[in-house]
């Protein structure tokens, strides 16, 4: 591609730790500096593109994403960036980006505020001890978040955007929550259910019968927010995972349980579940859906019918490969070592 068609890409990035420090950062501010230095320095055919609420130490982002595609299909002349944290706060990845890939597919890159400019040699003398210091603080911004957390963990605040099922934000208190009178009602009549002797299996395929929305689709329909697993092509279906995740949840006692999960590291965002030692429980934060005997008696059935796995000499060959025709759920092959072979048969576990 000739070299007047190639684009002068202009690239913004805003982490939710950026937008509570001010407007400096802000999007808008970024793209008016952006253009504004692409046209008092002769940059033609620009193109704008951002991400916005993204941490630099991931590099995972649409507008990013699309970038990187435009620079490997060669319709990239230059990349102009406020300054290298724009560009990420990871130092190996940066470096990588800025020292081989770029000069590889011939994209001049330009960080303003940072004095960087791949055309000068010169420029880039600082460029490895900038990036190290954009990763250094990212690191810290990263602990004293997880030090916030802990702390409205143990006020017994919500942790995350969401209430959970069953319950909505209460209006006069910050990070309060009060009963949710419809999807309440619902998470009642799980542990009801669940009571009476119905397992999760049993429980998800009522629900997606009578068509009762989902947690996901419900929160949707309330708020407008979107959700990573939300399905609006199937508001009805339930999970056994979705139920089994309500009856395990200490939240309808009335308690506020705090710190279940955490990232690797703030480079890692793959989320780990802590030990139960290390999470933080909070009584009596807000209105019960259930009482405690009913959370104890459901536990306690839960409990016992928890099979132990059959150590069987002869492996199942046919498993994965079987399904209910009518829930879609695998089958579990039914055996023992008092029965006969002959007698083996499979079943599902919704119907059982």
């Amino acid at each position: 591609m000739a070299n007047q068609e190639r684009y002068t890409i202009l690239y913004a990035r805003l982490s939710q730790e950026d937008d509570i420090k001010g407007d400096s950062n802000s999007i808008v501010n970024q793209k008016h500096m952006l253009e504004k230095y692409a046209q008092e320095n002769g940059f033609c055919n620009t193109k704008f593109l951002y991400d916005d609420g993204f941490s630099g130490t991931n590099f995972n982002r649409p507008s990013w994403n699309e970038v990187m595609a435009l620079i490997e299909n060669e319709q990239v002349e230059t990349l102009i960036v406020k300054d290298l944290s724009r560009l990420g706060r990871e130092y190996l990845e940066v470096g990588r980006l800025t020292e081989l890939v770029f000069p590889s597919c011939g994209v001049r890159f330009i960080a303003i505020n940072d004095g960087v400019d791949s055309l000068y040699e010169s420029s880039n003398d600082f460029t490895p001890m900038r990036n190290w210091f954009n990763e250094l603080h990212a690191k810290d911004s990263s602990k004293k978040v997880r030090a916030v957390k802990r702390m409205q963990a143990e006020r017994g605040e919500i942790l995350g955007g969401r209430p959970p099922y069953g319950y909505r934000r209460d209006e006069t208190v910050r990070k309060g929550i009060v009963p949710d009178e419809e999807a309440g009602e619902v998470v009642r009549r799980i542990f009801r259910l669940c009571a009476a002797g119905k397992g999760p299996n049993q429980i998800a395929r009522i629900l997606t019968q009578e068509q009762v929305l989902n947690p996901t689709n419900y929160y949707y329909r309330k708020t407008g927010a979107s959700h990573k697993s939300l399905d609006t092509t199937m508001p009805y279906r339930w999970t056994s995972s979705s139920v089994t995740a309500i009856l395990n949840n200490r939240t309808y006692l009335g308690h506020m349980p705090g710190l279940r999960t955490t990232t690797l590291s703030y480079k890692n965002k793959k989320a780990v579940y802590h030990d139960e030692s290390e999470q933080i429980l909070v009584e009596n934060t807000h209105e019960a859906l259930i009482t405690q005997e009913q959370w104890d008696m459901v536990q306690e059935l839960r409990q016992r019918k928890k099979r132990t796995p059959k150590q069987m000499e002869d492996p199942n060959l046919f498993s994965g490969l079987v399904y209910c025709i009518d829930c879609g759920k695998p089958l579990v092959l039914h055996r023992a070592h008092t029965m006969d072979a002959i007698k083996n048969n499979f079943m599902c576990y919704t119907y059982k």
